[in-house]
């Protein structure tokens, strides 16, 4: 059984801007995105959060909206669209219906990865084809998985910094034959303890590939980040890019 997939945003809303905070590479996200989209274009993304590339795609005149599997972190995005061209929407972003057709669908930061089985994922990237108007590009950044895959107790530790407050402990436990990364993360501040499961179902690119064309689309672009460095075997995540076949 697979945990509530709005768990994680429920969960985590609250301090999702500490755990991803402003930095170049949101802005780095949205020129990538908005040099595929034609001038004042629309953008659908899967997962929109609290709005971290979300925002700054509509800063560069394109029409946004983003679907979220929780309340809470459409919550935080609504109070900071004030007049940007942002407009979200509650639900499971690999069969939610979100109007359209779109120039882009952008599913970004291992979102992706957090449909728990390779079904969903492939109905995720037939619903993207679905939103997709004729020549529109689906953009899907994930990590790499040889990281996680060759963990050699298939287990790791990490631990973040957020404030002067707050620390997030995250601990993986990696599932190799399922491609399975369980991953429990506790926030501990100011005398609160709070524990927010989540489950990342990893595919390795060639997968991907193949899922995509299992959807009716096909690779046309991948780099290892969004400023269009070339992916290699070193790479430890990729930005993939997609394209309606048909």
């Amino acid at each position: 059984m697979f945990p509530d997939p709005s768990l994680y945003g429920e969960g985590l809303a609250d301090v999702y801007d500490l755990i991803y905070p402003p930095t170049p590479e949101a802005d780095l996200a949205a020129d990538f995105v908005h040099d595929r989209c034609p001038k004042g274009g629309s953008v659908l993304e899967f997962g929109v959060g609290t709005g971290r590339v979300a925002l700054p795609l509509a800063e560069r005149g394109l029409s946004v909206h983003g679907v979220d599997a929780s309340q809470r972190m459409l919550d935080r995005l609504r109070e900071k669209v004030a007049d940007h061209d942002v407009t979200s929407s509650l639900g499971d972003f690999s069969s939610a219906d979100c109007g359209g057709p779109y120039d882009a669908v952008l599913i970004a930061i291992n979102t992706f990865f957090m449909l728990p089985t390779q079904e969903s994922q492939v109905a995720c990237m037939e619903n993207a084809r679905r939103h997709l108007k004729p020549g529109g590009r689906l953009v899907v950044e994930v990590y790499d998985p040889t990281r996680f895959h060759s963990l050699a107790d298939g287990t790791d530790t990490t631990v973040q910094h957020l404030d002067a407050e707050s620390i997030l402990l995250c601990s993986l436990q990696v599932d190799r034959v399922n491609q399975m990364a369980a991953i429990g993360q506790t926030l501990m501040r100011s005398g609160e303890m709070r524990k927010t499961p989540e489950i990342s179902r990893y595919a390795w690119p060639a997968e991907m590939d193949l899922m995509a064309r299992i959807a009716g689309m096909r690779l046309v672009e991948r780099f290892e980040d969004w400023q269009g460095r070339p992916f290699e075997h070193r790479s430890v995540r990729h930005v993939s890019v997609y394209e309606p076949v048909g």
